[in-house]
């Protein structure tokens, strides 16, 4: 895209545009200039660029040295802006050969770039060429008027055709952001990517119109053309500051900095609206007061990333060095709107570069800080997983609880977790009063390790001192078996200072695979058989497989009579 935009900027007027060697601001009317002689009426400056503001009248005169330059020019160009009239006189020697005029509502030839052309009157003898232009909107009427030579046909009048073609291509290579931005919304629901989206689409907005690519679409007047070219700049400046104020992370810049970054974006919106449109009272300012209203949020912008830098913000760099350089390059056309000096026509092209520049440094703002969002969202989510498990997890055992066995019952069976078993530890009680309740729980953390080590096992604390195993695979019976003897034994391996075996004693119910049940109801045959277990002396396993059913579907009285006849052979 980069190479793009500075092939754009070197290609800007590749055809020998030849501009004019004197100019004047103010001076007599044009339809009283009626001989050579009265060029001394208007005030002309020679080898300068100080255009003047042009804003009543200006005046260009294109010398035979001139001429010879242009190679025969058939057409007078410049930049498109709103005007009373233009007027074209040829001089040969000191006589008027021709006199033409043009009201804004002529001009039909819209060529390369946003610029227009005149064609000059056909005179072969002229020594010189004179363009008076009334209350031009803009002094860049003034500063990029020339002369040029078609060569074939129209469309090579204006800017190069193949800047006109990287300008396109240009274009094309900026939808991309907005694929992978609605991508990236998709994924992440962020308000700065919605801006990013709509600053791509004010910015190839801009680039169709100024580029005069929208020449070749549509046929609109110098004053719609005028009226879009700063109607796009200014929706891509505005959605810009919304982009910044919600792009730059919350910490950097404090509320009342990020509304008024907006709001001064969108007052940029509707002065620049209302400076752009044709009103009397404001025609003699021209393009200055359009230009001038872009020093606040110049000033802003500056303010905002002043700000979030020093609150050490990572955003704010792909801003600082995207929008650098249009800010530079605005502040320069800001000056330069007061007729100061002129600069090559590559200069006003250098916006595309800039243009261009940002959108691939915001682009790849956007990136980067999508992933530091789904990092941190990642880690928020990860806090979140960690504090679920703490709720679900036994503090003193790190087992599963109550609550975690009832939330994940039904998923646990449909994997093949049928068998249920229910372990409570023989005479605890007495572990507590006659060692304590420290040493209480090191049996408990004990116990807990020995109902862990079996793989297709899943254990849980019910509370106190009884335990529950949900367990699946072969041999059930022997693996539940094994384990409550592993407790007895990893008690007396594990803790020094209790003298009697501390025994458990297991209830164990083996369950039908694949019939839906609840955990109430296995529940109640897995205690049953446990306290059966402890009134046979503790100690010891019981267990039972039971043959579950899915519960039968009631018939309708009127069904049921039916099959009970055709049971009977009788039709129904």
């Amino acid at each position: 895209m980069l190479v793009i935009a500075l092939f754009v900027s070197a290609e800007a007027r590749a055809q020998t545009a030849i501009r004019a060697s004197c100019h004047a601001d103010g001076g007599i009317a044009p339809e009283q200039l009626v001989s050579a002689a009265q060029l001394a009426a208007i005030p002309w400056t020679c080898g300068s660029l100080d255009y003047g503001s042009g804003a009543t009248r200006g005046w260009l005169h294109f010398l035979p040295e001139d001429l010879r330059a242009a190679d025969g020019a058939t057409h007078f160009v410049t930049s498109i802006s709103r005007f009373d009239r233009i007027t074209l006189i040829t001089l040969a020697g000191e006589r008027v050969l021709q006199r033409r005029s043009y009201a804004m509502d002529d001009i039909r030839l819209f060529v390369n770039g946003a610029n227009f052309a005149i064609p000059l009157p056909d005179a072969g003898d002229a020594t010189s060429v004179l363009v008076a232009v009334e209350r031009a909107g803009s002094s860049a009427m003034m500063a990029e008027g020339a002369v040029q030579r078609a060569t074939g046909d129209k469309g090579t009048l204006g800017w190069s055709p193949h800047m006109l073609i990287l300008l396109a291509m240009l274009i094309g290579l900026l939808f991309a952001p907005l694929i992978y931005n609605y991508a990236f919304y998709l994924v992440l629901r962020e308000r700065f990517i919605l801006w990013h989206m709509a600053m791509v689409l004010g910015m190839n907005a801009y680039l169709l119109v100024s580029s005069g690519i929208i020449h070749r679409f549509a046929n609109l007047g110098i004053g719609a053309l005028a009226f879009l070219n700063h109607m796009t700049f200014l929706c891509m400046v505005a959605a810009g500051a919304a982009f910044c104020a919600n792009f730059i992370e919350p910490h950097a810049i404090s509320r009342r900095m990020r509304d008024l970054l907006v709001g001064t974006g969108v007052a940029t919106l509707i002065f620049g609206t209302w400076a752009s449109l044709p009103i009397e009272a404001t025609r003699d300012l021209g393009n200055k007061l359009y230009l001038v209203g872009f020093l606040p949020i110049i000033a802003l912008f500056l303010a905002v990333m002043w700000q979030a830098a020093r609150r050490r913000s990572r955003a704010v760099w792909f801003q600082i060095y995207g929008w650098a350089p249009i800010i530079a390059l605005g502040l320069e056309r800001i000056v330069r709107s007061f007729g100061l000096y002129a600069v090559p026509h590559w200069g006003d092209q250098l916006i595309y570069l800039t243009l261009a520049f940002e959108i691939v440094l915001a682009a790849l703002g956007v990136v980067d800080r999508f992933e530091v969002l789904r990092r941190d969202r990642d880690k928020a989510e990860a806090r979140i997983d960690s504090l679920a498990s703490l709720v679900d997890r036994d503090a003193l055992t790190g087992m599963f609880n109550r609550r975690a066995l009832e939330a994940r019952y039904p998923d646990l069976r449909a994997d093949g977790y049928t068998a249920l078993a229910v372990i409570d530890l023989d005479h605890f009680k007495r572990v507590n009063d006659q060692y304590g309740h420290a040493m209480g729980d090191r049996v408990l953390q004990e116990t807990a390790a020995a109902l862990s080590s079996d793989p297709d096992t899943i254990s849980f604390r019910l509370g106190g001192e009884e335990f529950l195993m949900l367990m699946r695979g072969p041999d059930i019976v022997e693996r539940a078996e094994r384990m409550r003897r592993a407790i007895s034994i990893r008690i007396v391996n594990e803790i020094d200072g209790i003298d009697a075996p501390i025994t458990a004693s297991l209830g164990l119910v083996d369950t039908t695979p694949g019939v839906a049940t609840t955990l109430r109801r296995v529940y109640a045959h897995a205690d049953r058989l446990l306290y059966e277990a402890k009134n046979s002396g503790r100690n010891r396993m019981l267990s039972e497989r039971i043959q579950l059913f899915d519960a039968p579907v009631r018939r309708r009285k009127s069904e049921r009579r039916a099959g009970e006849r055709r049971a009977a052979g009788v039709g129904g």
